[in-house]
């Protein structure tokens, strides 16, 4: 069976940063367009807390606090976003969109030779 495709992005005015497949049903729920994937999802609290502290932080730069370091914003998400594929595992497929210029392509060097079965990026 093709992989739950699960996109992890920053996006304005959210608190969350996990996005499902709107046309299948969410495998831990058996649902379709589920919302709150962080608390559905089978991964670690520490995983979950994590992310959604990533996600706040750019509602909150979005908000109007500008300080934010976009390359680090950036490089934990990529990173969070790979370790988020390693726990789900082969049944999900998790893409990562990069937030601000610039970033993908020096990321992605740093993860080259460090495959994720699954996992992509753009």
């Amino acid at each position: 069976m093709k992989p739950y495709r699960v996109r992890f992005m920053a996006e304005v005015g959210c608190e969350y940063a996990l996005w499902g497949d709107p046309w299948r049903p969410c495998p831990a729920s058996g649902d379709h367009d589920v919302e709150d994937l962080e608390h559905v999802l089978p991964v670690s609290d520490d995983l979950r807390d994590r992310i959604l502290a990533w996600a706040d932080r750019y509602r909150r730069y979005d908000g109007g606090e500008r300080e934010l370091d976009m390359w680090d914003f950036d490089g934990r998400g990529m990173h969070m976003s790979r370790e988020l594929q390693r726990e789900l595992g082969r049944q999900y497929a998790v893409h990562y969109f990069f937030t601000f210029a610039g970033a993908r392509a020096k990321w992605l060097t740093t993860v080259a030779d460090d495959p994720c079965p699954g996992w992509t990026a753009s």
